[in-house]
């Protein structure tokens, strides 16, 4: 009996020493997150810059500022320019606390905002200024349903906007590269 008591007593006390280093683990990473409070700016609807930090704002993605949206009557408005206000009208009212310690491919820092149990990324989504992109998909849902903010209009994801841009750009200027060469090569033919 006394060595099956001493295993379970060597397998509590393994488990304690791994679950202990496990906490330690989470409160060292934890540490390396960079904090801000504020005041924030709000650059467009998913980012914010602070103590001339970029932030943006992890898990939804908010239409572009150019970005143009459809009302129902037809109309267009600039959805953008809405979900930009919209932060800077919930940052405003002051208390929110980023965090992060990853960074996107154009070196702005991730972060989950907080004030209390409020997020603001849960904010933005519920609130129709943003879709989910990874995290906040109930909220989503819940603003597509209730028809709030670009859920009551006819828009383009904000990363489909952005891709259809991009080919915009190359085929304005992909006349330069199709009729720049044959002018230059008809110069040196006479």
């Amino acid at each position: 009996m006394t060595t099956v008591l001493r295993r379970l007593r060597d397998w509590v006390v393994g488990l304690a020493i791994l679950a202990l280093a496990l906490l330690i683990m989470a409160k060292l990473e934890n540490e390396q997150a960079l904090r801000f409070t504020g005041p924030f700016v709000a650059v467009d609807g998913d980012t914010l810059l602070a103590k001339g930090e970029r932030l943006r704002l992890e898990g939804l993605d908010a239409p572009e500022i150019d970005q143009a949206c459809t009302r129902p009557d037809g109309g267009h408005y600039s959805c953008g320019e809405d979900a930009r206000q919209v932060l800077a009208d919930i940052v405003l009212s002051g208390g929110w606390e980023c965090s992060g310690a990853d960074r996107d491919r154009y070196e702005r820092l991730l972060v989950i905002c907080r004030r209390g149990t409020d997020d603001l990324g849960r904010l933005l989504v519920s609130s129709g200024a943003a879709v989910a992109d990874g995290r906040y998909l109930a909220e989503e849902g819940l603003a597509r349903r209730q028809i709030k903010g670009i859920w009551n209009s006819t828009f383009e994801r904000p990363s489909e906007w952005r891709r259809l841009q991009k080919l915009e750009e190359v085929e304005q200027t992909a006349w330069v590269r199709t009729l720049v060469p044959h002018w230059i090569s008809t110069w040196f033919e006479e």
